[in-house]
């Protein structure tokens, strides 16, 4: 409680993956596209957004007011990309990179306000532990 508000004040979140969960990696041409530039604003926006766990992360950020983060194994430079694509679909959050599972696993040890980490692979949930949570890239998720 603050300011004689009897509302509680915590601050609780949970994380979410980038790569195979909120966006799919293009195949073919655009592919092929992508990875003959190193603008990661132009790679970024050759990815399809996935409807279901992007509506999801908009609608407990900005309706609920829920806290999130968005973690991405790319590149550190496409964390800007990642931050400046998601702000044109109305949804700003911080957006961090990591060189791996692992290393976002320790800093989770941390982090104790992140609640849940929504990840698209098994071997992924398992690196981070009991706070993972597998989730389709076709489905929403719910806190």
């Amino acid at each position: 409680m603050e300011k004689g508000d009897i509302q509680s004040y915590d601050s609780r979140g949970f994380g979410v993956v980038f790569e195979g969960l909120l966006a799919s990696q293009p195949t073919g041409f655009r592919a092929l596209l992508s990875k003959r530039t190193n603008d990661w604003n132009r790679i970024i926006y050759t990815w399809k957004g996935n409807d279901l766990p992007l509506k999801a992360l908009s609608d407990h950020t900005n309706r609920l007011g829920i806290g999130a983060e968005v973690y991405t194994f790319l590149d550190p430079e496409a964390a800007s990309a990642i931050d400046s694509w998601l702000t044109r679909k109305g949804i700003s959050v911080p957006v961090m990179y990591y060189e791996s599972v692992n290393e976002l696993s320790y800093d989770l040890r941390f982090k104790r306000s992140i609640r849940v980490i929504y990840v698209p692979q098994d071997e992924q949930a398992k690196t981070i532990g009991v706070r993972a949570t597998v989730v389709s890239p076709e489905s929403a998720w719910v806190i």
